[in-house]
């Protein structure tokens, strides 16, 4: 499906494009397999959504020979591959395949993919990361559109599901340009789930897939032996986002030189729209055969931790510590845009400071990076609580797996682990907070577990596994991110109203968040199940999530003016009267932003870590531990 342009567009401009569509006759292509032929003529939408917002300067034709998924039901053989009949360009195209079992609904999705499928709420399916130049249009099987029809429909209307950026450039021998969302959490490709809640209404993505299946980047590479054409527009396509942070332009020549254009301020990209930046590269410089990396000096807690350098640049190179005491954790990143090292500084036995050194080689050349730890002093070590989020579902046959795994967590490190559940809404005890964080996380499935706000547990098949996973990346919290703050909580309760106060007593004068929960124990009721039983009937639902008491679901900001200091922060509410009071806690957890430090973290989950986390019964006290 290729995007055919009526005249050029004007700098800064949005486009997108589209057309209203009337059937054709249909003519006779034999399907690739026997079965029911079927013929199916799709057009594209004419609202708004898809029409040009600036200036008509394009529309959206089905290439020859296009092909498209139809796809019914969650079965491995519900995805059939329908081809157009069009011998040229056509904004609306006859389709010709075997249709799927069943008699439902169906989507079509474009382009065909044979690994598209439904999966009982979202059609899956893939924009990919590395994209073809074509000058003046896109890559056939780039630009998503589908349709969810009701069984009788043969007439499709295909809505657009993508968009992107369209750009020029003024210096030949470009052979690449990667695009790259400043928030690491804007992706731009990767897994999409398409929504759709009632058959002919309009399809959206509601789901992405983990953060290991998306990315934050697209590249846009020349044919092979070629490069981009100066003046011409060109498209990356990508999913609909809003880049709070903006973006960077990475343009790379034949001759291996680089240079980079960025766009400091918020862009959104929607379905069906192109923004639009020509001659993207003008005043960008060029260069080549260079290195650069910092901080040049490091200085760390004396209770050690992890701290990171950056490397910038197109050399090759290697970096060796000097010193037992620093170890290399992770390499993440392209060094063309940045590639952050993590080390990792274990704590300080020494009575003074101490230094280190690591060594950044390239070719015959080796410079110092000089690392100096503070003494550990009489800093006493605070205890640290894990915490667990437990993302799940009435309706997941697998969740009971990892109520276990989280309850034989609780058994084993009683107050040292602390968790709460949140449950979907498509179910029931979910709340909207609950959903917010399970997208805020990336949840692809349920149910999974994060750990202190950085790592994703998945469901293992076995209890014992999944519950040593989780204990292990919560230590891994405590080495890499020595525990700052220790929480009290206090709670009164009138009637069904209820006071929560909140003590966070910090070694570091510095900005935190807290997220305080009310969650209610104890609840009985139906749980999906993966074995016999498939419904437990009395299944025990405990530290259920009911209510956030902090404004923002992802914790509110506080201050700790002073090393040492105490901030005493306090929230109310009316406890509803279908709740157990007798049953209800307060769970907290307080966050520390990374700073300057690395984030080691399974998906892209932002600055903040949780730091440390306490529970208590209503009526209970815990004090703060140091």
């Amino acid at each position: 499906m290729k995007k055919h342009f009526l005249f050029a567009a004007a700098a800064a401009a949005l486009m997108t494009c589209a057309c209203s569509v009337e059937p054709v006759d249909t003519v006779d292509v034999q399907p690739e397999e026997e079965g029911e032929i079927t013929v199916l003529t799709a057009g594209f939408a004419g609202s708004d959504e898809t029409r040009t917002v600036r200036q008509s300067d394009g529309k959206v034709f089905w290439s020859p020979k296009d092909a498209i998924s139809i796809i019914r039901g969650t079965s491995s053989t519900g995805n059939k591959k329908f081809v157009s009949d069009n011998t040229e360009p056509a904004a609306s195209a006859n389709f010709t395949g075997t249709m799927p079992s069943g008699t439902g609904a169906y989507w079509a999705v474009y382009p065909y993919r044979s690994e598209s499928y439904f999966n009982g709420s979202y059609l899956v399916t893939t924009l990919p990361s590395v994209q073809e130049a074509v000058a003046g249009s896109f890559a056939d099987d780039l630009f998503i559109s589908a349709a969810y029809v009701s069984n009788s429909t043969k007439s499709l209307t295909f809505h657009h599901q993508v968009g992107g950026l369209k750009f020029s450039v003024t210096q030949p021998g470009i052979k690449r340009v990667t695009m790259i969302a400043a928030d690491e959490d804007a992706f731009l490709a990767g897994l999409i789930g398409l929504y759709c809640p009632t058959p002919g209404q309009v399809p959206y993505i509601r789901a992405t897939g983990y953060p290991e299946d998306m990315s934050t980047s697209i590249e846009l590479t020349a044919p092979e032996g070629e490069t981009l054409q100066v003046g011409e527009a060109y498209h990356i396509v990508t999913m609909p986002s809003t880049l709070n942070g903006g973006f960077t332009l990475l343009f790379e020549k034949e001759d291996g030189s680089i240079g980079f254009k960025t766009i400091s301020k918020t862009v959104a990209l929607k379905a069906g729209h192109f923004a639009t930046l020509m001659e993207a590269d003008k005043g960008v410089t060029y260069r080549d055969s260079y290195l650069e990396y910092g901080p040049q000096e490091v200085t760390v807690e004396g209770a050690g931790g992890v701290f990171g350098i950056t490397v910038n640049g197109t050399l090759e190179y290697h970096i060796d510590s000097a010193s037992d005491w620093i170890k290399e954790v992770s390499a993440k990143g392209d060094v063309r845009f940045g590639c952050v090292h993590s080390f990792y500084a274990e704590p300080n036995p020494e009575a003074g400071e101490r230094t280190g050194m690591l060594s950044i080689c390239y070719g015959d050349n080796c410079y110092p990076i000089m690392v100096t730890q503070s003494a550990q002093g009489a800093v006493t070590a605070i205890p640290h609580h894990i915490f667990g989020m437990r993302f799940t579902a009435t309706w997941c046959q697998y969740c009971p797996m990892m109520d276990e795994a989280f309850h034989k967590i609780k058994s084993q490190l009683g107050d040292s682990f602390e968790y709460a559940c949140f449950y979907a809404t498509s179910g029931n005890y979910g709340t909207a907070g609950s959903d917010y964080l399970a997208n805020f996380y990336g949840i692809g499935g349920y149910p999974t577990g994060i750990i202190d706000g950085r790592i994703d547990i998945p469901n293992y098949n076995s209890t014992d596994v999944t519950a040593q996973e989780a204990i292990n990346a919560g230590n891994e919290t405590v080495k890499y991110y020595p525990t700052a703050t220790s929480l009290g909580i206090e709670s009164s309760v009138s009637g069904r109203n209820v006071t929560v106060k909140v003590d966070v007593k910090a070694l570091y004068a510095e900005d935190y968040k807290l997220t305080v929960l009310l969650c209610e124990n104890d609840i009985i009721g139906n749980q999906s199940n993966y074995t016999s039983p498939s419904t437990i009937t009395d299944f025990n639902h405990s530290r259920v999530t009911r209510m956030f008491l902090t404004s923002s679901y992802t914790g509110d900001l506080f201050e700790v003016p002073a090393d040492g200091g105490t901030t005493s922060l306090t929230y109310t509410a009316t406890i509803p009267s279908g709740y157990n009071m007798d049953n209800m806690e307060v769970v907290a957890y307080v966050q520390r932003s990374y700073g300057d430090r690395p984030a080691i973290q399974s998906g892209r989950y932002g600055e903040w870590y949780v730091d440390n986390s306490r529970s208590a019964a209503f009526g209970k006290k815990v004090e703060v531990e140091f």
